[in-house]
């Protein structure tokens, strides 16, 4: 067995016990376990030297390191005989720096930060399970549904497809944000399953367990596939700015946007931003799965072209409200209610796009791990609660309370409870037994035979005036019992009868 495959005191000892009486005579640390690894029996006075784990951040080039004191003793930190395995080496230089961050103070405020990290990362998975639903539930209805119009002439609804140009860019953007979700919430599950622990911040020996954070090319590949899903995000967060800038500034966009153009922008420079980066982490990051490469120079292959487009965007909205103040003092009553549905446009950028500059930026920001538990609390909840509700704000802003959105759902569900009312009143009317057949079960009169004199067309076949009952003689009974008939006029041809 490999000294990392061991998962408890007992089963190290029991394992080296039959080695243990083959020993010479002589002093002896015993067979010990350290939460990690097994250290075999050492003689006094000697450091034994083990492999380093197959951890995330962990050179598998170093080795550890453990004392054995000239008394048979483990040696600790400090020299006690608490026993202590020297791990440092096998850290890499970002890992390393992270572990004296957060170490910085005493023990406890370690512990508290641990605690901290596993509490957000648990409020982060619920925030992009919401989103998840949320996204996906928008994209349903922009799909599936079609916009009802009461615009029309006569206030009569038009139906037309939820496929106009903003829906469609907000789709891409959906889309894009479902990508990184998607492979965030399968990220955090395998490390779930495969290591118990879904923050990273454990020793997390995965023993037999084969998940994606100990599968090669695997693991890279999700990486690389959740840097796309965010860089496409910020690149259709672009196309949003770029069109409403061009719906208002250039002529009020005359002619269709050019959309091939668009998903290039969106779908394209993404895929030669992460190329770039991918490249450059497989020459130089020289780490499983990339552990920490967000701590990197490197990241800012990515990131700086993101914060590039929050720029251009915030730009743009300076120009659109600069044009929509300028034309709304100068429009008469008509050309501003054209204009009212881009400020609703305009106000829903607004919000969202310094929303992301700003998740950006704090996740840009270096981990205050050598604060207080206090301060890393506020830091670490602050920013997976922007990270992780982002989708859902962006779903319910842009879908979830649009107004036509909204307007045409009730539509449907009024529809939809009106068919279904109609439906239950047609099967109770053709399920109620008649005349006949409450007098053959015996439970009701026979109702007198009712004689329809054949008439012709061209006859007397006058409606009646002022919505009169029309009446039927029955030539069997006494000329005072008339029975009444249906309120409509029906008339019988010849030949019927």
């Amino acid at each position: 067995m490999q000294p990392w495959m061991f998962t408890s005191h007992d089963q190290c000892q029991a394992y080296y016990l039959p080695a243990i009486s083959s020993l010479d005579d002589g002093v002896y640390c015993n067979a010990t376990w350290d939460n990690i690894m097994c250290w075999p029996p050492t003689p006094a006075d000697t450091i034994m030297t083990l492999p380093c784990p197959p951890v995330q951040g962990v050179d598998l080039k170093q080795t550890a390191q453990r004392t054995c004191g000239s008394e048979g003793w483990w040696t600790g930190k400090d020299g006690s005989p608490r026993g202590w395995t020297n791990y440092t080496a096998c850290f890499t230089p970002d890992v390393r720096d992270l572990l004296n961050q957060l170490y910085s103070g005493t023990e406890e405020e370690a512990q508290m930060k641990f605690l901290v990290a596993k509490g957000s990362r648990a409020m982060e998975i619920i925030g992009l399970t919401l989103s998840l639903i949320s996204l996906l539930l928008s994209l349903f209805i922009f799909t599936y549904f079609k916009f009802v119009d009461f615009r029309g002439p006569l206030a009569q609804p038009s139906f037309r497809k939820l496929r106009n140009n903003r829906t469609r860019i907000h789709k891409n953007l959906f889309s894009a944000m479902v990508v990184q979700v998607l492979v965030r919430l399968i990220l955090y599950a395998d490390q779930t399953i495969s290591r118990g622990d879904s923050t990273g911040l454990a020793s997390g020996i995965p023993h037999d367990r084969h998940g994606i954070d100990n599968t090669p090319i695997l693991c890279e590949a999700f990486y690389i596939l959740l840097e796309y899903g965010r860089s496409a995000m910020f690149m259709w967060m672009f196309i949003e700015g770029m069109y409403l800038n061009n719906l208002i500034s250039v002529a009020f966009f005359q002619g269709p946007p050019n959309y091939s153009a668009y998903y290039a922008i969106g779908w394209g420079i993404p895929v030669v931003m992460t190329g770039c980066w991918a490249l450059v982490m497989v020459i130089w990051k020289n780490v499983d799965c990339w552990w920490g490469y967000s701590f990197t120079s490197y990241y800012w292959i990515l990131e700086a072209p993101r914060f590039t487009v929050i720029g251009a965007n915030l730009l743009f909205l300076m120009n659109i409200m600069r044009i929509l103040l300028s034309k709304l003092r100068e429009a008469s009553s008509s050309e501003a209610q054209q204009i009212r549905p881009l400020r609703r446009s305009v106000r829903n950028a607004l919000f969202l796009l310094p929303l992301l500059g700003i998740t950006n930026a704090i996740t840009m920001i270096p981990k205050p791990l050598e604060r207080s538990a206090f301060e890393f609390g506020v830091w670490s909840y602050g920013t997976n609660l922007l990270t992780s509700f982002q989708g859902f704000v962006v779903a319910c802003i842009y879908c979830f309370f649009n107004g036509d959105v909204k307007r045409t759902l009730c539509y449907y569900w009024r529809l939809k409870v009106t068919l279904r009312s109609r439906k239950r009143r047609s099967e109770s009317a053709s399920a109620f037994p008649d005349a006949e057949g409450l007098y053959d079960t015996g439970y009701g009169p026979r109702p007198p035979k009712l004689h329809y004199k054949a008439r012709s067309r061209s006859s007397s076949d006058k409606p009646l005036h002022n919505g009169h009952l029309q009446t039927v003689h029955n030539p069997h009974l006494h000329g005072a019992h008339m029975l009444h008939t249906s309120p409509y006029h029906v008339t019988m041809p010849v030949t019927s009868l």
